[in-house]
């Protein structure tokens, strides 16, 4: 009685589970197996943004037969996979939508997979993934539905429509030159959950992989995983393999257990491979390379590609490096037909200026894509503002060389501040700037230009002059207070007199020697009285008196003895007589000889 008790139990069992199966429906359920990957060192990414590329392998193709979806109409035409972002981390879609993109669809009636359908830029070439959203909503979502046989066809058109727009064609929302942007691949998801999904056949499985927001893209850079297809049918989940990667030719997947032995799974799976990249070449986005024979229109597209926001950010900056150099070429090629013969030089000395001040960067990402495309489009503007004259290309190469070390100026005056020695390398550096500065101005083309015409030359001779006038102020200074003797500092001054072509500093120069060459002034006689005290007794004399009427000789006071010294005449004359006289500081005449008398004056007569 018990065993026809438990017969009848296991029979109930079955029959319920089977009912359930048939009324589910067979499917598979996704289940996400991550495979260990090297640690993350630093938490900050090094990616600023890029774009993310999806590499999916499977083995559908050799397992696929093995999934047991059922006979007749509970068995679905094809499977569709697809990878599904949070809202606003793939930053050419709208960031309140959740972009889907189909990665793989699986032919069941076929038995094979169907790669053409889904080509789109994700696997092969990358859309851009936004860092900061990405740490809002860190999750990658596969969702795995299963196409009914009557909406197969209406699924493959849907996805060949989709995939041929520029959202998933080229991986952004903007193509310049005014094409239509079609919406379709935005609601590719919610399109196809609508018309595949039904209350009999619920063909529609996910599965969620979270990611580390600290670590920015580098929790999607180098990740793999992979999603097992395992039937719905059986009540408890086989356990998810610990995988590790490892060489191919030591196990067909690349990938092999915790203990080393190459993983063969004998049910169907799929694999994710997910890349990170800084770069995708311009041609994919406006269907034609930025180069010397890139006319207007190319550059014009170019322009409005940069200012769409639909590059990485790095990538962008590089990009608009090259962008002034194309501005700059356009200006040169139109230049050869606007500008008048007379004025040639001048425009000459105006592009060589700004192709030595084009903005450049030295790093390996700059030399990687972006170092020969720039030394390309700099020949081309080269070549379209000398015209192919040899009288211009030389006063380009020169001038440029001036410009480009134009730039290095403030370290020069750094320099030459910290070292006052007339032998210092950068003093030689500097008069040489200016010596090759003077010559190039002395060119035939250019010494016949007008002022405003060479001012840029005109400004790097300014600058060179007031770097080096204060470093040979400095030198000067310490010549002047050195032990040396006059004749040795005037020597030593001239010198640098001689060898400087810096005019303010010659004439600096050229006032110390002349000051130590000046002699001395003759020391006047003993017994001179100096200025000192000629000015010190003008200044404690007191006010002269008023002239008194004299009327006659004997009313005088010198003639008159009778006088007292009481009386005004006699005070008068005695401060007179108190009132020293210092004698006038004249030149020393030599006396004249006092003319011999005559012999016979003082004789008398014989007679």
């Amino acid at each position: 009685m018990s065993t026809l008790l438990r017969c009848l139990l296991a029979l109930t069992v079955a029959g319920a589970v089977a009912a359930c199966g048939a009324k589910q429906g067979r499917f598979v359920k996704p289940v996400a197996t991550p495979v260990a990957q090297d640690p993350v060192e630093n938490l900050s990414s090094k990616f600023a943004d890029g774009y993310l590329r999806i590499f999916v392998s499977s083995n559908l193709d050799a397992k696929g037969h093995t999934i047991d979806f059922g006979e007749g109409a509970d068995r679905p035409a094809m499977l569709l996979i697809s990878a599904r972002f949070g809202k606003g981390t793939v930053a050419s879609f709208a960031a309140d939508a959740d972009p889907e993109i189909p990665v793989l669809l699986y032919d069941v009636q076929a038995g094979k997979t169907v790669s053409s359908v889904v080509d789109n830029a994700l696997l092969s070439e990358g859309l851009l993934v936004d860092p900061e959203s990405l740490s809002k909503s860190p999750h990658l979502q596969i969702v795995v539905r299963g196409v009914p046989a009557d909406k197969a066809k209406w699924v493959t058109n849907l996805l060949e429509i989709a995939t041929g727009e520029p959202m998933l064609k080229f991986g952004m929302g903007f193509v310049p030159g005014g094409q239509v942007v079609s919406g379709l691949s935005s609601k590719l998801g919610e399109l196809l959950s609508d018309e595949i999904k039904t209350e009999k056949k619920n063909w529609e499985e996910k599965t969620l992989l979270g990611l580390r927001s600290d670590q920015g893209l580098d929790a999607l850079h180098g990740r793999q995983f992979v999603v097992m297809l395992n039937p719905n049918t059986i009540e408890f989940e086989a356990a998810a393999p610990n995988l590790r990667r490892c060489e191919r030719a030591h196990s067909p997947s690349g990938l092999c257990e915790a203990d080393g032995k190459p993983w063969l799974p004998a049910q169907a799976y799929v694999r994710f491979e997910l890349d990170v990249t800084d770069f995708r070449s311009i041609k994919d986005f406006i269907g034609s390379a930025v180069s010397c024979e890139a006319d207007e229109r190319v550059w014009a597209d170019y322009r409005a590609l940069l200012a769409s926001g639909q590059l990485a950010r790095r990538q962008t900056e590089y990009e608009r490096y090259l962008l002034a150099r194309g501005e700059l070429l356009l200006q040169a090629r139109r230049a050869q037909d606007d500008t008048p013969s007379w004025r040639r030089a001048g425009r000459l000395l105006q592009f060589a200026q700004q192709s030595a001040l084009l903005p450049s960067a030295d790093d390996a990402f700059w030399v990687k894509h972006f170092s020969e495309r720039a030394s390309q489009i700099e020949a081309c503007v080269r070549a379209a503002a000398v015209r192919g004259q040899s009288q211009y290309a030389a006063i380009w190469d020169h001038s440029t060389a001036l410009f480009e070390r134009a730039q290095s100026y403030p370290e020069w005056t750094a320099e030459l501040a910290a070292n006052a020695a007339p032998e210092a390398p950068v003093l030689r550096k500097a008069e040489r700037e200016l010596a090759q500065l003077r010559q190039v101005m002395t060119v035939p083309e250019l010494r016949a230009l007008d002022a405003d015409s060479l001012e840029s030359l005109r400004s790097l001779d300014g600058q060179l002059q007031q770097m080096l006038l204060p470093a040979y102020e400095r030198i000067a200074e310490r010549i002047l207070e050195s032990d040396d003797t006059f004749d040795g500092q005037a020597e030593r001054l001239s010198d640098l007199f001689a060898r400087s072509a810096c005019m303010s500093c010659r004439q600096m120069l050229s006032a110390e020697v002349a000051r130590l060459r000046e002699p001395p002034a003759p020391e006047p006689p003993p017994g001179t009285p100096t200025t000192a005290a000629i000015s010190a007794a003008a200044t404690e004399a007191p006010p002269a008196a008023e002239p008194q009427e004299q009327t006659t000789p004997s009313s005088s006071p010198a003639a008159d003895p009778s006088l007292s010294p009481s009386e005004p005449g006699v005070a008068v004359e005695a401060t007179a007589a108190a009132i020293p006289t210092a004698p006038a500081a004249a030149p020393q005449v030599p006396a004249e000889p006092a003319p011999a008398e005559p012999a016979a004056s003082a004789a008398t007569s014989p007679e």
